[in-house]
């Protein structure tokens, strides 16, 4: 009995039918980015590029390891090549574009984006909370980037795990490719579907559970003798990965079992597509293989440039529009691959390694330090001379969720989510120190809250009932600001169960859970109840991200104001005002009536603006509100 075949890599030389690969797997990426409607599986286009990277990358490995000339520094170095020049092109590109056309609130954003980008982190930076599907605006023309993470992240751990399998025994590569890549399929598996799902974002972005996609390709360079012309399974690999854009959705779980009609389809045409067969000669063609060799700088701009020009328009994209932006896409991807892609992987551009490295470090540098600046808000884009001019740049300490003098008895404490930190400066500056205790998103009472108390968010946001009772108990607090957006979904803090919203059937539950809090307090606190602020967001969809955003649209007029029917909250804001007539204890401030005169809501007031985002207030819009507290029942 003879000893199994070590695994041997496929024959070298040139395979366009991979590049007519390419080209099926981008094409649908960018019809998908640029009408999602059309094809709504389009994006699965990724995972075919996750299998075609596997597959070659593999087959170098294991051909230099063959021929005895694999190292891992001349590997990096090619990967350096192929990626980093083109990546930091079209990242100072966008930068630049970013930087002119967005708000200081997006461009924040879109600075902490490329901050991941830069490293190669985008997939774990959006696996922390952005959907592939949210429309954050500020990230999204980096969003695509999350598959560079995915891939260089690969880079570096794969070739680690050939060397030492090979090295112990060259038969053992193959079982550990299958190994390693049965047991992300089965982790993705887990997170994405049997969860139900508890962790979609980290099913989606992370290497762990796109492995196997990449370890399929993997798999596919380490079998002996492969490829094999054979023309039906060929052809049954391009039918599978044609079957797989019409099942996926964006509500199929990813990367869940669906995801297995295109990537062993396009594992088949890997394996039998040769030269020989008629799949092999179709993708081949000349037009399809063309466009598949300038596929990784299409994939770079598309996005960038598809997003940015729906940054600038209001409303989806007129079909002119698209057109000429895919255009630009495919000339800035073939001057790419003219003017930097092909010349320095064929080393006529930086052909020493040194000259490489400090070459590539000081392109990334550029966006790195950037991004890092603009998230930090030290370098603002060329709209926050304007938004400083209207008084709309984001306040100080806006992201501050709790402020505790060290020592001393505070005049107040401001309670809430975020609409209660909008107003401590200019508390501050009418009643004296104070403290803040707030928790973003959350509307907590005695017994009641907004989100369920199985989840984390739930559980933090029902402690801060007690938090409250306890620091104005020890501080010896006299008055209690209350202040946020009160129109929530409420639950019932104990079961979860639904309690209906708080400007409908929830509005007896708010009252009882305010009333409840309210008695756990020390006698004669006094207990000031600011309603409902009206938000930019009411004002229609031209200014539904606020009046900045609006400003950057160029085919629309911004609203300067709006009907003061429309402002959010306006029944619960009535409870609220029933509330405190009906108790001695409480006082109530109407936040409407300084920012809603005669019967309109200004977003625009006296030459600034009332808002910095969407639905929070400016300083001096803050300070109106502020001005309508009584003092002398609050003095402590």
């Amino acid at each position: 009995m003879t000893a199994p075949a070590p695994p041997g890599p496929p024959a070298g030389g040139h395979r366009p039918e991979i590049d007519g690969l390419r080209a099926l797997a981008i094409v649908p990426v960018v019809v998908h980015h640029a009408a999602p409607a059309l094809l709504p599986g389009g994006f699965a286009g990724v995972d075919i590029f996750f299998v075609i990277s596997g597959y070659l990358i593999t087959a170098i490995i294991l051909r230099e390891l063959a021929e005895g000339r694999f190292t891992l520094l001349a590997f990096w170095e090619r990967r350096a090549r192929r990626i980093v020049p083109a990546l930091a092109a079209m990242l100072i590109a966008t930068l630049a574009a970013a930087w002119a056309v967005m708000t200081p609130e997006d461009f924040a954003r879109f600075a902490k984006a490329l901050v991941a980008a830069s490293v190669f982190a985008s997939n774990v930076h959006f696996a922390g909370g952005t959907g592939y599907f949210d429309g954050v605006e500020g990230a999204l023309p980096l969003l695509h980037t999350w598959t560079l993470g995915v891939e260089e992240q690969f880079y570096l751990l794969f070739p680690l795990m050939v060397l030492a399998a090979w090295r112990w025994r060259r038969a053992a590569v193959l079982p550990m490719i299958a190994t390693a890549g049965l047991a992300s399929l089965a982790l993705a598996l887990l997170l994405a579907v049997w969860l139900a799902p508890r962790m979609p974002l980290a099913a989606f972005y992370l290497l762990p559970t796109r492995m196997w996609e990449l370890m399929l390709g993997a798999l596919c360079a380490a079998l002996p003798r492969a490829p094999r012309a054979n023309g039906r399974l060929a052809a049954g690999g391009v039918a599978l990965v044609a079957t797989g854009f019409a099942v996926i959705g964006p509500a199929t779980p990813a990367p869940g079992p669906a995801f297995l009609l295109p990537t062993l389809g396009t594992a088949l045409v890997l394996l039998f597509a040769c030269g020989e067969t008629r799949t092999g000669r179709a993708l081949a063609w000349p037009p399809l293989a063309g466009l598949g060799l300038i596929s990784f700088g299409l994939y770079l701009w598309h996005q960038p440039v598809l997003a940015l020009a729906g940054y600038v328009h209001f409303g989806p994209l007129p079909p002119l529009v698209l057109v000429a932006a895919i255009a630009l896409a495919l000339a800035l991807a073939a001057a790419s691959w003219r003017w930097i892609e092909q010349p320095v992987r064929h080393r006529r551009m930086l052909e020493r390694p040194a000259l490489l490295a400090g070459v590539c470090a000081a392109a990334l540098a550029v966006p790195l330090a950037a991004g890092a600046l603009g998230f930090a808000r030290v370098l603002l884009p060329a709209s926050a001379a304007e938004a400083q001019l209207l008084g709309a740049l984001r306040p100080a300490g806006a992201d501050n969720t709790v402020i505790v003098p060290a020592s001393g008895r505070p005049a107040f404490v401001l309670y809430g989510d975020s609409h209660s930190g909008q107003y401590l400066a200019a508390a501050e500056a009418r009643l004296g120190t104070g403290a803040l205790l707030s928790e973003a998103g959350c509307l907590a009472a005695d017994g009641i809250t907004n989100w369920h108390p199985a989840t984390a968010k739930g559980r933090t946001c029902t402690a801060q009932v007690r938090k409250l009772i306890e620091l104005i108990r020890e501080r010896r607090i006299s008055t209690l600001i209350w202040a946020q957006r009160w129109d929530r979904d409420l639950l019932d803090a104990a079961s979860g169960a639904a309690l209906g919203a708080s400007s409908g059937s929830g509005e007896a539950a708010l009252r009882a859970g305010l009333l409840r809090t309210i008695d756990r307090l020390p006698p004669g606190t006094r207990v000031i109840l600011i309603g409902n602020a009206p938000t930019s967001a009411a004002g229609g969809a031209a200014v539904a991200q606020g009046w900045l955003r609006c400003r950057a649209w160029r085919n629309t007029a911004c609203p300067e104001s709006y009907p003061a029917t429309l402002a959010e909250g306006r029944k619960v804001s009535a409870m609220l005002r029933a509330l405190a007539a009906s108790d001695p204890r409480i006082t109530y401030v109407d936040a409407a009536a300084p920012l809603c005169p005669d019967g309109r809501c200004l977003l625009m007031q006296e030459g600034r603006l009332n808002h910095w985002d969407a639905n929070h207030l400016a300083s001096h819009a803050a300070a109106r509100v502020i001005a309508a507290i009584p003092r002398a029942p609050i003095l402590p």
